[in-house]
Formats: structure tokens, sequence, C-alpha cells
């Protein structure tokens, strides 16, 4: 299935503890006041032992598709897979209009994806780049413009599935830090930071949430302002009104922040954490959640119980929170019991 511009935006996804190699992309990709902010080291996750022992589980025919994949890429822009080494995303969702449900207020939206390259690119190649992946993963118009007096590549929706029909990148003066944004306002700001050498403050909870991480590999944080808040709490509420499995939800419904973080060394070290500001939801949440793993865990069949035992989770004050560490083999024995249960098909993880 063909990716929205949105899809392909999103998936392109404390301050001093990260590397000095990464401040590049992460000044670009740190909007101000940031709601949501997606950090991955790909060098260190890459080239971790987890990572190479999933890819060594490859099907010859997964692992001849992949490397035309990376070939292509590689002779557009003359980077290898070792150069890329980060990448940083964040947005402002404070002034988005959640009643008005409609994707294309995202085109406003202060948001940015900036990614960390070894060596310096030019424009064309990063637009040739793009044009590499093809049509099944970037179905839009590629274009090299300006716009409001910047160079960007314009990237202009084929599609008519809901969300932004344009999106914009660019470079940073060094060529290393490759930005795309739904605006070029957004793109300009980027920049000015990355020129300036300046991060942009994060707000008091969002600080509190990045230490709370740590220095891990792949972090992901999502600090909801008052307004979604209440719109959450006022769904949940409407569904659980209904009754039956509505009910269920009603401890998710005072959710503040969501943490997702993963680590990868010889395994993968995986922790999300929900505060719902509440200890008594906390509570319910989590026995909600013990109670229900068994049943969700079916489809793995005979591993089920196995795999279930390495998940952990656990309520501590108003948070909740799971963990879990997983080996190569135990990934391998998800993806056999998950191609058996859909007829053949296969899970690839690149």
């Amino acid at each position: 299935m063909k990716k929205s511009l949105l899809a392909l935006f999103l998936t392109s996804f404390c301050l001093t503890s990260f590397s000095v190699y990464a401040q590049s992309a992460l000044r670009g990709g740190f909007v101000e006041n940031a709601d949501v902010f997606v950090y991955v080291d790909i060098a260190k996750m890459n080239e971790s032992p987890f990572s190479k022992a999933i890819e060594a589980q490859q099907s010859p025919e997964e692992k001849a598709l992949a490397d035309e994949k990376t070939a292509a890429f590689t002779a557009a822009t003359g980077l290898t897979e070792d150069d890329v080494r980060s990448m940083a995303f964040s947005m402002d969702i404070d002034n988005i209009d959640f009643e008005a449900a409609d994707p294309d207020e995202l085109e406003d939206a202060q948001a940015v994806v900036a990614i960390e390259l070894a060596k310096p690119i030019t424009l064309e190649q990063a637009k040739a780049g793009l044009e590499s992946m093809g049509d099944e993963e970037i179905d839009a118009k590629i274009t090299i413009t300006q716009e409001d007096g910047l160079d960007v590549i314009k990237l202009e929706s084929n599609n008519t599935e809901d969300g932004p029909d344009k999106a914009y990148g660019t470079l940073s003066p060094d060529g290393k830090t490759f930005l795309m944004a739904f605006n070029t306002l957004s793109l300009k700001d980027s920049l000015s930071r990355i020129t300036e050498g300046k991060t942009a403050a994060p707000t008091a909870d969002m600080a509190a949430a990045m230490q709370a991480m740590g220095n891990r590999q792949a972090r992901i944080v999502l600090v909801l302002p008052a307004a979604a808040r209440q719109k959450i709490q006022e769904g949940i509420q409407a569904t659980a009104a209904q009754g039956g499995m509505g009910a269920m939800i009603m401890p998710f419904s005072t959710a503040k922040s969501l943490l997702i973080s993963a680590d990868t060394a010889e395994s993968l070290d995986f922790y999300l954490s929900l505060d719902l500001g509440n200890a008594g939801n906390a509570q319910q949440a989590t026995g909600m959640v013990q109670s229900m793993l068994p049943m969700l865990m079916m489809s793995l069949g005979p591993q089920a119980a196995e795999l279930s035992q390495k998940i952990k989770i656990a309520a501590q004050d108003s948070v909740v929170t799971l963990s879990v560490n997983m080996t190569p083999e135990d990934i391998k024995k998800m993806t056999d019991a998950t191609a058996g249960a859909t007829g053949g098909e296969t899970m690839i993880m690149e």
C-alpha cells in the first residue's frame, strides 16, 4: 500500500545527555514547546549484536530485496547504510484542533524531522535518494524549487489519503543534516537553531520526561497538553457510558504522558511508562493489562507462555510500567509464530 506524506513524515522520524555527534540533528529536530519527541541513535542500534543477529535471520529473498534497496539509495546519494547516524523528530501539538479531527491541520504544525549524516550531500542527491525509494514508498511528485526564499525539495502527494498533501525538505549549511517539515516556517526555524548552535529549551514536563529516560538508543516522549488530555478524557468517558468493554478503558482517561525507550546490545531492552496521574487508575490499568496479556499472546501459539514470562507489568504511584527483554531467538519465535498464524506471510524486521 502506498504511503501518504504523513506516513512518510512520521517514519522518516536531559538534552546534554545526547552525544556531541548528534547535536546538529537534535538542534534541527527539537522545536519550541515540543509535546512529542523522538530520538533514535541509528548507528548504535545498527551496530549492535542484536541488530546483526536479526539481520542474519532474513531469508535469502528478504536479504536480496534489502540489498537492492540499499544499493539504489547509495547510487543516488553516495551514502552507505553506515552514513545515516541519528534521527530526531519533535512536534508542538498545543494549537491543533482535536475536535476538527482533520489531518490537514498538520500542514501548519510546528514539526520537524532531522536526520544526521556522516558526510555531506547536495539537495540534488537528497532528491535522488527519495526518488530511489520508488512510488511504493513515496507516492509523490518530487521537485527542487524555491519557497519563501529557501531552496527546498518539495513533495506533492499523488494520492487522496487524508493528511497533508505537501512536505518540504532541505539541508543544513554543512549538508550533513537532512530536514523535513510540512511547512517552510518550521524548516527556517530549524535551520536557525543549527546555524546559531542553539537547542530549543524543553518545557518543564518535557525536560522531566526526557531526563527520566536517560541516554537510551531509542526514545519516544509524548507529553499531553491540557486540551488533549481533556479530549481524551471526554472520549473515553463517552465510550464507557455505552457499557460493555468501554468501561474497561476508564482508568486510561487520566493519561498525562507516555514514554517509550529501547536499548540494543546482545538483546532488545524495551521499556514503556504511562503516567495516568492517579494511583488508583494506575493499579486498575495494570491489573487489566495483566489479565488480558494471555489472551493477547494467544496468536503466538505454544510459544506464548514462554514469551509472556519476559513481559513485566507493574504500577508505581500513578505510573504503569511495562518492560521486556527479548533475544534474537525470541524475535525469531515470534516471527515464525506470526507467519504461521497468517498463512505463511513473513514479518520482516529491518
